[in-house]
Parts: C-alpha cells; structure tokens; sequence
C-alpha cells in the first residue's frame, strides 16, 4: 500500500484538521483514503461541506474503524468525551493514534486507550493553515519506524516538524510555537496602530507591519546569523533603531516575555490534568 493510500481518519473537523488535510491533498493522497468526523454539534454546518466535497463519512465510530492512523484534531476540553466514545468500536489492528490536543499527555492517553497502542502527540501551530507551520512530535514506547513515518506524514502536510525524546519539554514547545504567533501578531498589532496614529493611512501603515514582519522572519530563518547578531546588524548607535530598542529594554520587554512564555506553559500543564479535562467537559 503507498503512503497516497494509507487511511487516515480525523475526530474533529476544525481549521487544523481542515489545514492537514488540505496539505495531504496537495501532496497527492487519495481522497477516498481521508475521513472526518465532528463530535462537536456546533461544527456540523461548516464540516458538511467537506464531507460533500470528499464523499467521506460522518461517525466517530466509522473513522475510527477504518482509519490506520487516527488523527485526534479536537480540543482539550472535549477529548475526554471522544476518548470514551472510541473505546466503543473496534478499530484496526496496528492504527497509530496522533493526538494534537494541547497539554494531554501520552500517559493521559495511555490510560484510555491502553499502554500498548502506538501514540503520537504532536503540537502543531497556527501557520499551519498556509502551509507554514511548526509541529513538535513525540510518541510513546510502543512507537517504531512505521509509526513515525504514519505521524511524520500527517505532520510534514502542514509545513515543518522535529520529534523530541523528552515530554517535559512538550508544555515549553506549546508555549514558544504553539501559541507563539499570537505574540507575533499582537507586536504586529501594535505596530499597525502606532503607525497609524503618526500619520501613515491605514493601508500603508498595515501593508509596512505585515511585510516588515515576513521579510524579518524569512532573514531570520535563511541566514547564518544568530537573532542577536542580526538585530545589531540593523541597529546602528545613536541611530533610530537604537533610540526604540533602548524604550523596550527600558520597560523590561524581557522580562515581560519571561512571565508570558511561562503562563502559556503552565496553562498548558494544567489542561493536562485529569480534572481540568473532565471540568471543563461538563461546560461543553
């Protein structure tokens, strides 16, 4: 069987679902081998058209039966009830469960599915939606070479990946790529709104911050140099530059990030705990 024919089955139909999927397409699987299914009453309008556009089906249980690797693309708060679902059905033999809901350990997930079912978790971000994004990748002891390559596949749709061996650092990964764009877009927010105040049309003003922005990111990822060094490259002394970074160390921005990154990382640690998931369960 080619990797384009491998069955892979989606709980949750949302924008990241939607955005593997859409790579996965792209990259030349079989349509007839992709599945979706939505637990989450809310999503049934905007997941129709999908299911009419592939022709896939609508149950839990009838993905999870079929699908080789089962993709668990639903948020924290509600994986509990899907975990209790699935027990339900019987699923193939060998299918590699990846699991993309932010702080839910593998031990968490262990425990509802059985130590020896191949687990991956991935945490994957929002540029994944343009093809662009970051995933982090970890599976537990039952995972081998075929395993990785299943979860690897479903990954590497959405832009970038890189396994860790240590899930400690999984609740730092959320933290930094996770929910890292939305620090990037509030600067940017910020940006644009001072920009407008001084005078520049707001056409300008957004068209100046968002390409300021990707010609700074694709700098920092194609070149040699270290963000440090390619900071001072733009800094001159006594320079405009130098006069704005001094108004930011001055209000201790460091420091500021330090306590930022830290709150997503501990948020992260607490959605993994067992009573977070079911208290946040009975709110759904």
């Amino acid at each position: 069987m080619s990797d384009g024919n491998l069955h892979i089955g989606f709980i949750g139909g949302g924008n990241m679902a939607r955005a593997i999927i859409g790579g996965l397409l792209e990259a030349g699987h079989d349509p007839g081998c992709l599945s979706v299914a939505e637990p989450d009453a809310r999503q049934h309008d905007k997941l129709r058209a999908l299911h009419d556009e592939l022709h896939i089906r609508h149950s839990n249980a009838e993905v999870a039966e079929l699908a080789e690797t089962l993709v668990r693309a639903v948020k924290p708060q509600i994986l509990a009830t899907v975990l209790t679902d699935l027990r339900q059905v019987s699923r193939p033999a060998g299918q590699v469960v990846v699991s993309i809901a932010a702080g839910i350990s593998l031990s968490t997930l262990e425990v509802a599915l059985t130590a020896s079912q191949p687990i991956v978790r991935i945490m994957p971000n929002q540029p994944a939606l343009v093809g662009a994004g970051m995933s982090v990748l970890i599976g537990n002891a039952t995972v081998g070479g075929t395993e990785r390559e299943r979860a690897q596949r479903v990954a590497e749709a959405i832009g970038q990946s890189v396994w860790i061996e240590d899930e400690s650092l999984m609740d730092a990964v959320t933290a930094v790529s996770g929910s890292g764009p939305a620090y990037f877009y509030l600067l940017m927010e910020i940006m644009e709104s001072c920009a407008r105040e001084m005078g520049l049309p707001e056409k300008l003003a957004a068209t100046l911050t968002r390409q300021t922005a990707l010609g700074a990111g694709r700098v920092a990822v194609e070149s040699a140099l270290d963000l440090r060094s390619l900071r001072e490259s733009v800094t001159s002394k006594g320079g405009t530059t130098a006069a704005a970074i001094e108004v930011l160390e001055d209000a201790r921005i460091r420091d500021i990030f330090a306590r930022a990154l830290e709150a997503a990382r501990d948020r992260s640690t607490e959605l993994g705990t067992p009573g977070e998931m079911a208290g946040h369960s009975e709110k759904e």
